[in-house]
């Protein structure tokens, strides 16, 4: 029998928790579910939401006041885990009754492959993550033909022994990109996703939302993180072709950043990116997505 555990980064999550918690344990109600919590904000109240809805002995609760970052915070989190499977879960995402019992059955079924879950967010409905020419990665659409290229980190099912063996999150990227840097890395090396029909309410953003340094913080991010992504993930022919479209692309998005008032970390995000590339592609030597890779995921539609 496979066996779950729920892995929770947080960070200013006390009240959103608040709201979301109760859902959890009413959807784990007589189902062998654990919970491991990696607290980035400790002094926000966390512990004392989940200490009111949980028994000691279901959880363990992993307090960092440095903030070392979601993909830190997921790794550690999953190394403390004894179960065979990991979902990991953002605090602001709702679990509708039901919810963890229809992740079980999926395991049984396919208890290899990692399994994106849908979420519900601005409007629309999205399962894992997608490639995109402009963006390189995006959330994948759940109308869109073809499969996953991975699990979106909001809400993503792996088998413990897996996500260890591909080292899990690349801790660099601290708070973006890094589901999708595992997600290029495992497709190149064979591992296919499973798509979930479950979708799953979420708030989206909340971290970040009133707080106007951690905005540019995100800009600054997503600008560097992009170049590292690809700069680890893609075989030396596809990052020819792709840098230039990138370039391009930025150009766009620094038009867009200018109204935003962001300019200036998106630049610096950029310089970052690119003075990081050498390191952050030594730092991966598995396989890594090319053009053969790149044809076979835009062309194999979902089953």
């Amino acid at each position: 029998m496979e066996t779950l555990t729920i892995v929770t980064v947080l960070y200013r999550s006390a009240e959103m928790l608040a709201e979301t918690l109760p859902t959890w344990v009413r959807s784990a109600d007589g189902l062998p579910v654990r919970f491991v919590f990696a607290d980035n904000s400790p002094e926000d109240g966390c512990r004392k939401v989940i200490a009111e809805h949980l028994d000691d002995d279901r959880f363990e609760y992993l307090p960092d006041p440095a903030n070392p970052g979601f993909a830190t915070g997921c790794n550690r989190a999953v190394a403390r885990t004894t179960t065979s499977h990991v979902l990991l879960l953002n605090p602001d995402v709702w679990l509708p009754e039901g919810a963890l019992a229809s992740i079980g059955a999926a395991l049984a079924e396919t208890p290899g492959a990692p399994i994106a879950v849908g979420l519900s967010m601005h409007g629309g409905e999205y399962v894992g993550i997608d490639l995109n020419p402009i963006s390189l990665f995006i959330d994948r659409p759940a109308t869109a033909t073809r499969g996953p290229l991975g699990p979106s980190g909001g809400a993503a099912v792996f088998p413990v022994e897996l996500f260890r063996r591909f080292g899990g999150f690349y801790e660099h990227l601290f708070a973006w990109g890094e589901d999708a840097d595992l997600a290029f890395r495992l497709y190149a090396s064979g591992v296919r996703t499973r798509r979930s029909e479950l979708v799953l309410p979420h708030a989206g953003g909340h971290s970040v939302q009133g707080d106007q340094t951690l905005q540019a913080f995100r800009a600054f991010l997503l600008a560097r993180n992009r170049l590292l992504v690809a700069a680890r993930t893609f075989t030396w022919p596809l990052m020819i072709v792709a840098v230039p479209v990138l370039a391009l692309a930025h150009l766009a998005l620094a038009v867009r950043r200018v109204r935003q008032g962001l300019l200036r970390p998106f630049l610096r995000g950029l310089g970052a990116g690119l003075r990081g590339a050498p390191l952050a592609r030594r730092q991966w030597p598995g396989e890594r997505f090319g053009f053969a890779t790149l044809l076979s995921y835009l062309t194999v539609r979902r089953a």
